[in-house]
């Protein structure tokens, strides 16, 4: 027999089928406590899985939205609520359509973003080499 550690959420079903073939598994119920965080990583799990150029992309984005809308429901919203938010949030920022990507952001010193990006410098390194 072999034995994998798997330490992941799965779909219902997934569970189901899993059992009905015979696997043994070694499993539990998480806690309230415990559920969103595992939301959270599935749907990286799911973000990571996503790949533009597969035939199966859509399927990958059905499964983010799975993910979402359960994410929702734990905070109380359900999907329609959400997509008012969406759509409230795109109707102040925008969306994507215009596919600009920023490479570089030369800020004053005295810029009130400075403290934003500099405060997370795994996401945003910051140059040295001014212009």
């Amino acid at each position: 027999m072999r034995s994998f550690v798997l330490n992941k959420l799965v779909r219902d079903k997934v569970f189901t089928s899993m059992q009905q073939l015979g696997q043994q598994i070694t499993y539990r119920t998480l806690t309230d406590e415990e559920f969103l965080p595992e939301l959270k990583k599935k749907l990286l799990e799911e973000a990571q899985e996503f790949d533009g150029a597969d035939k199966d992309a859509t399927a990958e984005l059905a499964d983010l939205l799975e993910v979402i809308e359960q994410a929702g429901k734990e905070l109380g919203h359900d999907f329609e609520s959400l997509r008012e938010l969406q759509l409230a949030r795109r109707a102040g920022r925008g969306a994507f359509n215009d596919r600009i990507f920023v490479e570089r952001l030369d800020l004053a010193d005295d810029d009130p973003w400075v403290t934003y990006y500099a405060a997370e410098p795994s996401r945003f390194s910051e140059l040295h080499d001014r212009p």
